[in-house]
């Protein structure tokens, strides 16, 4: 009960204050958690693009610092035409700050990006080991010095890359990876 004073007579009025009942607790309480599933369910998806358009960020970035190491050396860093990955089917070289995987490369990136899905399996992947081993997802880099190719290994995630997407790889057509890479690389 609530207290209150009548200001013109000065007396005392005693008031009932409501309150839920069971019940309407239950509903709305049933009602955020069926809000809060919609919530989760739905952002999945924005999670796969945002982790897609990191991936392909990542590649922009280290495709530029490719192109200045070119500009400034008269080549691209070498591996003797043999794919190079921070952990993956095609070797280890981990990054740990030396840049293995792009050999010679630390001036122009201390670090090289890591996919935005290292250390987690990836299920939805069009290759099989990429479903089940978690060190494959990292990207991979392939030069001559001449020509360079840098790919994703297992992604994206959620579906094949659409020919209309810039970064499909038109000489190997896989559909399956996003790429970028030299003219004289789109092949491998």
């Amino acid at each position: 009960m609530t207290k209150l004073v009548d200001s013109h007579t000065h007396t005392y009025i005693y008031t009932k204050r409501a309150a839920f009942t069971l019940i309407e607790l239950l509903v709305v309480i049933a009602i955020i958690g069926l809000l809060s599933t919609i919530a989760v369910v739905s952002l999945g998806p924005a999670k796969v693009n945002a982790r897609n358009t990191t991936r392909k960020a990542n590649l922009a970035q280290i495709s530029k610092a490719l192109e200045a190491y070119n500009i400034d050396n008269g080549g691209y860093p070498n591996t003797g035409g043999l794919w190079r990955g921070a952990t993956s089917h095609f070797g280890s070289y981990p990054d740990n700050g030396v840049g293995a995987w792009i050999p010679n490369f630390t001036s122009y990136m201390a670090q090289l990006p890591h996919d935005p899905n290292t250390n987690k399996t990836n299920p939805s992947s069009a290759l099989g080991l990429c479903q089940v081993d978690p060190t494959y997802n990292c990207y991979i880099y392939r030069s001559d010095g001449v020509d360079y190719k840098l790919m994703t290994e297992c992604l994206p995630e959620g579906g094949a890359v659409s020919a209309s997407d810039p970064l499909y790889d038109t000489g190997g057509g896989r559909n399956f990876v996003y790429q970028v890479s030299t003219p004289g690389a789109a092949a491998w």
